[in-house]
Order: structure tokens, then sequence, then C-alpha cells
């Protein structure tokens, strides 16, 4: 029997309007339409195309976006220290976004924890951190994880308490995820993984909830292969890299998984979206957090 098919367009295209009338109602009572600020550093082609996507969203969504786009040549962890100090006052952004990955010369803890907590939208600053460290949203959860618990409650995927992989380790997928889905929060038992753990197939064959976020070369076509998934588990394929000119995919086969796995995200279509979704949510939470407002509710 085929898996269950996790539709990230699908999914944020159910949610989009309910952000729109967020987004709606911020500008009518308010006057105020919350703008988004991303700053991309060097010419990475996918981060390019990330952020293109979250310019479009914002558009669809009647938000604002403005992009601000340095040459690696010209970055230096000062400058970059001196932007995110002006877009902090600027009242016009109500969040700030740095592009991952960015040059390993630049002190990237320091350009994070220089993020206003209120304004930091893809919840890196060690401020926002504490919050779903111990066990509770906070003010932001990263948007990854936040895409990812909306497809595991939409698709009704029994969480607490299940045996868990997670695998990867960057602030922004991994390492949070594994936090959350193993705090308070949700209770599933986690084992937290990555590309050097030991016996990664056997570990893996155990999980009913299998979250893979390595985006790496394993060496071969695909991470995780039909023969180390546990029948009927739910995985979630949040990795992406690119192994040709316009062509990406993910850590999971996934036309072979899918007669195994009793849940399976598309990929491309699965969390990307669902990640781009969350980036506008925790957005118009971050404008109404600067305006002494609650959180938005949703229907998931």
């Amino acid at each position: 029997m085929s898996a269950i098919i996790m539709d990230g367009r699908a999914l944020s295209e159910r949610l989009m309007p309910q952000v729109r009338r967020h987004a709606q109602e911020l500008k009518d009572k308010y006057g105020w339409t919350p703008t988004l600020a991303a700053l991309l550093v060097g010419d990475d082609p996918a981060s390019q195309q990330y952020v293109r996507n979250k310019q479009r969203y914002a558009a669809e969504l009647g938000l604002g976006s403005e992009l601000f786009a340095v040459p690696a040549s010209e970055a230096s962890t000062e400058s970059l220290l001196k932007l995110i100090e002006r877009l902090n006052r600027d009242p016009r952004v109500a969040g700030i976004l740095i592009q991952l990955p960015l040059p390993e010369f630049v002190e990237r803890y320091r350009l994070f924890d220089a993020i206003d907590p209120l304004k930091d939208v893809d919840a890196v600053s060690s401020a926002v951190v504490g919050g779903f460290y111990r066990g509770q949203w906070g003010r932001f959860i990263p948007c990854t994880p936040r895409g990812v618990l909306t497809f595991l409650d939409y698709y009704r995927v029994p969480v607490e308490g299940a045996q868990t992989v997670v695998i990867g380790r960057s602030d922004i997928a991994g390492k949070p995820l594994a936090l959350i889905l193993g705090g308070r929060m949700r209770n599933a038992t986690v084992t937290w993984c990555h590309t050097h753990t030991r016996n990664l197939a056997e570990l893996c064959r155990q999980a009913e909830l299998l979250v893979s976020c390595a985006g790496a070369d394993p060496g071969r076509p695909f991470l995780i292969t039909a023969d180390m998934v546990k029948p009927g588990a739910c995985v979630v394929d949040v990795g992406f890299r690119r192994v040709g000119k316009g062509r990406f995919v993910g850590d999971v086969d996934f036309n072979a998984v899918k007669e195994v796995a009793g849940w399976l995200t598309l990929n491309p279509g699965g969390t990307g979206p669902m990640t781009v979704l969350a980036l506008m949510q925790n957005l118009i939470d971050a404008a109404r957090y600067l305006l002494g407002l609650d959180r938005a509710d949703y229907s998931v």
C-alpha cells in the first residue's frame, strides 16, 4: 500500500487565505503593511532561489519585502552588523531574515544575536532560541520546524511518544526540530543524528517518524533508501541539494520509499512551500508582537 503523500503546495494554498486575512487586518486596523527584510550575502544559486520564492509569497499575501544583497567581496561582520542595526530601528520592517549559508569569514552568531528578538522571524538569536529550548513556543520557532509541525498536525501523524529520528544539525532545521519534537510541545522520543552517525540505517529502521534534514551528498543518489524505512513510518524529507543545472533532489528516494512508508512528503513540493508559508506566519506574528498583540491563530 502506497504512502499518504504530504503535499506542501496544496496545504500552503489551503492556509494562505488565513495568512492573507491576518495581513489585511494589520493594514485595515493599524495602517501597516509589515515588511520582511532579507539579507543575502554572496551569489549561491539555491539561496537566490529561496529569496525569490519568499518575495513572491510576500507579494501574493499583501506583505512587503525588501532584499539587501551584499557581494561576498564587500561583506564583513562589522558591515552586516551595521545593516542589521539599521533594520532593527526601521519602523517599516517587522521581520529580519539572514539567508543561509553565509561565507565562512562572517561571524554568523554575532549577526544572529544582533537581530531584535521581536523581529527574529527565523528564530536564530539566543534570546528566541531559549523559548523552544525550554519546550515552549516563545516568540517564534524556526520556519522549517513550524512547517513540519503543521504537516504533522494536518495529516494527523501520531507523534507523542513516537520513536523519532532527526538527521541534521543546522541552526534552522535539524537542531531545532530535534529539540522541538522531543520537547514538551510534541513529546516524541528523539534520536538526533547526522551524516557522521554510525549505524544510521539501523537507527532509521527503528523510527516511526523519520525527518531527514541533511541536504548533503552521501556519495550515492539518496541518503534515505527504502530498506532504511520502517513499514508504515512517517518520512519527512527536508533535505535539498542541487544535482545539475536546474535540478534539485531531497534526501529520500521518493519513488521507492512511498511503497514502504505510511506518510511521505513530496520533494520538491513538500517542506519547501511549508517553510515559506511559516516564514509569512512568523512575519505576521512579528508585526503583532510589535503592536502588543498575541500570536495569530490558524485552523492548523
